[in-house]
């Protein structure tokens, strides 16, 4: 059975380049295109490199054991990347395994900088990416991120919308029902153009609509300009019950934009942050919270955010977060992404996951192995 599979992997590869094909047994596979890039149920995954700027893809091959991978090599001047796709069994359903190894071959240092292509919506953090609530990329340690152009308003990637989680009871405005969250400990954040170093008053909805005991899910909140100050929902409003927050804000560090931050406390059980609304208001504005909290002031607001909802935005333009990662002379660097294959599967949390590079590939040729035998 599973030479009959391998096969058909073989002429699959050998038939088109642009339809080659990585996968666990009993599971949908991925296809990998020719230049190296994953088409998933999510999206396209990629990596452009950008400079050196003739990169391009010189070789591409199936190989298929012991695991099915497909190889790319890219060449660009003294760099030579070496790409290699494959599937891991990461329980329950499986992710794909992309690493990356840059070996600059020259005697000087070299900057390689290339983009992550995903689909605009794709909020991407620090260690992960998210779309529609769904974790579809860990990202590796060791590359530092070139942020692209900034929007008037909006959430510092990384964390999760999640529309429809909010049971706000009584009369409140609408975007209570919804929350941004921040799994794996990960602070809220969003940013608000103004004038260099102006005022604003900013206001904070919090709606705690999971737990009911005071104490379980309380947030620190850093906006700035403003004295940090701490909230614990259910403790000062009650289960589903909507509450603001008032903040007199500035632009402290003068660079147009004043940031606004909910974080984990410390001394919570549950450190997943979650935000349901915020409003700007600029100065001179009367700034009523009972008005406020009934969505009644939304537009004598400069910004509205129903964070979660459907006009919620990412602060950076575009779904290509860009990267840098600089190479001594003669030095080699692997980096090993993990994608979410198709099925509706998550990739694990890589700060928190036991799997490393050396594990992943192990385990994928097990499986193999073992369904050999079969």
């Amino acid at each position: 059975m599973r030479n009959v599979f391998l096969f058909v992997l073989l002429c699959a590869a050998s038939a088109a380049a642009a339809d080659l094909q990585i996968v666990s047994p009993g599971f949908p596979p991925s296809t990998v295109d020719g230049e190296g890039a994953l088409h998933e149920d999510w999206g396209v995954f990629a990596l452009a490199i950008r400079a050196p700027a003739d990169a391009r893809v010189v070789k591409q091959k199936f190989q298929a054991a012991p695991v099915p991978t497909v190889v790319t090599a890219i060449g660009a001047g003294a760099l030579h990347c070496t790409q290699t796709a494959y599937r891991a069994p990461v329980w329950p359903r499986g992710c794909d395994v992309v690493t990356a190894l840059f070996e600059n071959t020259r005697e000087g240092a070299l900057e390689v900088r290339f983009d992550l292509v995903l689909p605009e919506d794709a909020a991407v953090g620090e260690r992960l990416a998210v779309l529609g609530g769904r974790t579809v990329i860990g990202l590796p340690e060791g590359i530092d991120a070139v942020r692209g152009e900034k929007r008037p308003w909006g959430r510092v990637p990384g964390v999760r919308p999640l529309p429809g989680w909010g049971k706000p009871a009584g009369e409140c405005d609408p975007g209570f029902r919804n929350i941004v969250a921040g799994f794996g400990e990960i602070p809220i954040a969003y940013e608000f153009a103004v004038e260099p170093g102006a005022k604003r008053t900013v206001v904070l909805g919090f709606c705690e609509s999971h737990w009911t005991a005071s104490g379980t899910r309380p947030v620190t909140i850093q906006v700035e300009g403003a004295a940090a100050a701490e909230c614990d929902p259910v403790g000062a409003w009650g289960h589903n019950v909507p509450g603001c927050l008032s903040f007199e804000a500035a632009d402290a560090d003068r660079d147009g934009y004043i940031v606004a931050t909910v974080g984990p406390h410390p001394a919570a059980a549950d450190r997943f942050p979650i935000l349901n609304v915020a409003w700007v208001f600029k100065p001179g504005t009367p700034v009523d919270p009972a008005k406020v909290l009934k969505g009644a002031a939304n537009e004598a607001a400069e910004y509205y955010v129903d964070a979660g909802g459907p006009k919620d935005q990412l602060l950076y333009k575009g779904g290509t977060a860009s990267y840098r990662v600089t190479l001594a002379p003669k030095e080699a660097k692997e980096l090993t992404f993990l994608v979410a294959s198709p099925g509706g599967g998550e990739v694990p949390d890589p700060l928190k996951s036991t799997w490393t590079p050396a594990t992943l590939r192990k385990a994928a040729e097990e499986v193999w192995a073992g369904w050999s035998q079969k």
